[in-house]
């Protein structure tokens, strides 16, 4: 019997969701309910047979972002001590290693970062480390499902929910190399969030069937959502280039697009500038900015979007109200 779970915390749940895949949406759909509402069971099950039960010593692991570092915990929240470089809301862009982040990633156990050029002094600082001592999340991820922005990978593209999948999987083998004797626990842990983000990948595909797809425009300033254009069909415009600039203004005029859009901690203004200059002149001067998209970061913790899921689900909210907004109180919604 031990050997049965054994072989099952590794290659079980991979199989079944495999098989599962290949069914009709609606099974899966179904699957993914029932799977969801019975991880937790499932993985003290597992867990018992494969030796979680002992005593670990927790995993030093430091991260690049509190993004990364949720994963971390997701994954091994009981069995890790997880330390990020940049919390809170503070960018990643453009943020500046301490010699107290180098030193903490030089003796972590495990160094997590995200990759694609995302803070390139700590990718060096982590590459000083033995191959086995770090993960970069997106290594994973096929490249021709990458998105290339100004000449390079935008290293935004893995909080696509299909993409992540990638990374949940990649980060969780080297968990599990770690802490052998909870393997079982992270194995469940990793079954739990990919089905998550396979519901969330369904769910959002659901919500954008309304959505007509001449409609589907995110006029901004940066690259941040390109991620978010291409795996939903959208058309993402920089107005901080020129063409694109000059097609933003052609596109809002012949959509009536009500909003443009801006992310938090990224584009220092130019969005507003844009505006400032076109509105009222060859773009309705009702077009307004829609309430700040987040990407760089997490919310509070307390808050719905102290998480990845709830911060994509708030991100596509604030999409769908902002290319349709609801009616004024007293109005009459006009198709």
């Amino acid at each position: 019997m031990q050997k049965f779970f054994s072989w099952f915390s590794r290659t079980g749940w991979s199989r079944l969701l495999t098989a599962v895949a290949a069914g009709p949406p609606l099974a899966l759909l179904l699957v993914m309910v029932g799977l969801a509402s019975t991880a937790a069971k499932a993985q003290d099950e597992v867990l018992g047979y494969a030796g979680g039960s002992e005593e670990v010593e927790p995993l030093t692991v430091v991260t690049d972002t509190g993004l990364n570092a949720t994963l971390v915990e997701n994954l091994a929240r009981m069995f890790v001590e997880v330390e990020v470089v940049v919390a809170g809301q503070t960018s990643p862009l453009d943020y500046e290693l301490t010699e107290a982040d180098r030193q903490a990633i030089a003796e972590a156990d495990l160094v997590v970062y995200q990759g694609l050029g995302l803070m390139p002094a700590f990718i060096e600082a982590a590459e000083a480390r033995e191959a086995g001592d770090r993960v970069v999340l997106t290594d994973r991820i096929p490249e021709f499902r990458l998105i290339e922005t100004d000449g390079a990978p935008n290293p935004h593209t893995y909080h696509s929910p299909a993409l992540r999948q990638f990374a949940v999987d990649h980060l969780a083998t080297r968990l599990k190399e770690k802490l052998k004797p909870v393997a079982g626990e992270i194995e469940g842990n990793s079954l739990r969030l990919n089905i998550e983000l396979q519901s969330l990948k369904r769910e959002t595909e659901g919500l954008m069937e309304d959505v007509p797809r001449n409609e589907r425009l995110i006029v901004t300033d940066n690259d941040v959502f390109a991620y978010f254009a291409k795996a939903y069909h959208f058309q993402l415009l920089n107005v901080t280039r020129e063409g694109e600039s000059e097609k933003a203004v052609e596109q809002i005029q012949r959509n009536q697009t009500p909003n443009v859009f801006q992310v938090e901690g990224v584009g220092d203004g130019a969005i507003e500038e844009w505006l400032a200059a076109h509105r009222g002149k060859d773009i309705p001067a009702s077009v307004a900015i829609a309430p700040s998209l987040t990407g760089l970061w997490l919310g509070d913790s307390n808050l719905p979007n102290g998480t990845y899921l709830g911060m994509f689900r708030q991100n596509v909210n604030d999409i769908l109200l902002g290319l349709k907004p609801l009616p004024a109180a007293g109005e009459t919604e006009i198709e």
